[in-house]
C-alpha cells in the first residue's frame, strides 16, 4: 500500500511538472505569435464603440524591446499628436506635450474605451504572467468551433495589466483565440477575442484584438496593428530624459 501510495505521488508529480512545462511552451508559442522579434517598431489603431457606433479613434506608434521596454506617442487625433507612453519594467509614464515632468500611470488605468494602457504596452504574456494547464475545450468562433488549449494566466509583476487571465489558445497553432481577464476581487472586468492574421515582416502575427464590456452590452474596443517592422531600436527610446525632448 505504501508502495502504491508513493507511486502515485511520484507520478503526480511527474504530471505537475509536465503540464508546468507544457503550459510555458504553449504560452511562449503565443508569444511568438504577438510580436515579430525581441526588437520591433509598430504602428497600431484604436477604435472605441458605445452601443455599436464609434465614439473615438487613435492611431499611434511606437517600439517594443526585449520583455518589458515599450514606447508608444499618438499620431492622431490632433489634440492628442505628441501626446507619449513609456513602460520599462514596472514603471510607466505618460509625456504631455508643453509639460516639464513625466506622470506615473498604471497599467490597469483606461487609455481608450475598453483598452487599459497595458493591452497596449504589455505585448508579451510570459513577462507578466506565470501559466497553469487546465484543460482543453472548444471554443466557438466566427468561423466555426476551435479546439483550444485553456491556461489560467496568474500575475507575476505589479506592471500586469490583469490580476488573472483565462487565455484560450488553439490547440491546431498556438495563436490565442479569446481572453477573460479579471481585476484582484475576481470580478471579471472584459473578454477579448482576437482575431485577423497578418504577416509582418515575414512572421504570421494575431494583428487584431477585440476588448468586450462585460457590463454595458455593445461596448467594445478594437486595438489593431496595422504593421510591424522588426529592427534593432536604440535604447535612447526608453530613456525619460530624451523623450522629455523629443
Amino acid at each position: 500500500m505504501r508502495k502504491i501510495l508513493v507511486s502515485l505521488i511520484l507520478l503526480w508529480t511527474f504530471l505537475s511538472q509536465t503540464f508546468a512545462l507544457d503550459a510555458n511552451e504553449i504560452l511562449a508559442k503565443v508569444d511568438e505569435h504577438r510580436a515579430v522579434g525581441p526588437s520591433f517598431n509598430f504602428t497600431l489603431k484604436i477604435d472605441d464603440y458605445e452601443q455599436g457606433k464609434i465614439s473615438q479613434s487613435a492611431l499611434m506608434s511606437g517600439s517594443a524591446k526585449g520583455e518589458s521596454k515599450t514606447f508608444v506617442k499618438y499620431d492622431e487625433p490632433a489634440n492628442m499628436r505628441g501626446k507619449k507612453l513609456l513602460m520599462v519594467g514596472d514603471d510607466l509614464f505618460v509625456f504631455i506635450p508643453k509639460t516639464q515632468r513625466p506622470v506615473r500611470l498604471t497599467p490597469s488605468q483606461r487609455l481608450i474605451g475598453q483598452a487599459s494602457n497595458g493591452d497596449v504596452m504589455n505585448v508579451r504574456f510570459q513577462a507578466d504572467y506565470t501559466p497553469s494547464f487546465t484543460g482543453e475545450e472548444s471554443v466557438q468562433t466566427q468561423t466555426g468551433n476551435v479546439s483550444c488549449f485553456v491556461l489560467e494566466l496568474t500575475a507575476k509583476r505589479r506592471s500586469s495589466p490583469y490580476n488573472k487571465m483565462i487565455l484560450w489558445v488553439d490547440a491546431s497553432n498556438n495563436f490565442p483565440v479569446k481572453a477573460d481577464c479579471y481585476a484582484l476581487s475576481g470580478k471579471i472586468l472584459k473578454t477579448v477575442e482576437y482575431s485577423t492574421i497578418k504577416e509582418f515582416s515575414g512572421k504570421k502575427i494575431i494583428s487584431k484584438a477585440i476588448l468586450y464590456d462585460k457590463i454595458v452590452k455593445d461596448n467594445y474596443t478594437i486595438i489593431e496593428f496595422m504593421d510591424m517592422v522588426e529592427c534593432n531600436v536604440p535604447d535612447q527610446f526608453f530613456n525619460k530624459e530624451y523623450l522629455l525632448r523629443m
